[in-house]
């Protein structure tokens, strides 16, 4: 029979254990890394390139055929509401920047990507309409939106004050090729 010492003892061993921040979390094993964060990341990673992909080498979906954009800048926040042409009424989703320099490497061989916080410092106004220097594309990536299946992203691409586009991709998991792009959902608005 337990004495209230040895009861007492082994409350108080239980009780000086930490909890996890994350009430879904377990606690990691001495010389194991928790697997969420990078699976997340990559997921993210794998999704948003294939968007890139789809859209700066689709002339009918960002609206400038004959035209392939090697300077790309990328806002470094998703946004909900990436693909509403009033947009810009949410913030941002800060893009980790794992995530980030990833997909930079991963499209360096067809585009100078880079990532950027404020949208005024790749932007052009001497001539009264904002254009996006360089002969460059400003996109607005949408916030990934559904499960490990399917999901739905929202983009806008910017180029001047009357060349920019806005819709949404649906991006499969597919067994063998993984995350890729296989249509576009909702409205489309160019401008």
């Amino acid at each position: 029979m337990l004495t209230i010492a040895v009861i007492a003892v082994l409350l108080a061993a239980g009780c000086a254990r930490p909890l996890p921040r994350d009430p879904q979390a377990m606690p990691a094993q001495a010389g194991t890394i928790p697997a969420s964060h990078p699976a997340i990341e990559t997921r993210e990673t794998e999704v948003y390139e294939q968007v890139l992909r789809r859209y700066l080498n689709t002339p009918a979906e960002n609206s400038f055929p004959g035209t392939t954009f090697t300077t790309v800048y990328v806002l470094d926040s998703a946004r909900p509401d990436a693909a509403e042409p009033i947009g810009d009424t949410h913030a941002g989703r800060p893009i980790p920047s794992d995530v980030k320099a990833r997909i930079t490497a991963s499209l360096a061989p067809t585009a100078a990507v880079t990532f950027i916080s404020d949208k005024g410092s790749v932007l052009d106004t001497s001539s009264g309409c904002a254009t996006v220097r360089d002969g460059g594309i400003l996109i607005t990536l949408g916030t990934i939106d559904g499960d490990d299946d399917q999901v739905t992203v929202g983009i806008n691409g910017y180029v001047a004050c009357l060349g920019a586009t806005w819709l949404t991709y649906i991006v499969r998991n597919q067994p063998e090729t993984g995350w890729n792009v296989t249509g576009t959902t909702g409205p489309m608005a160019i401008a």
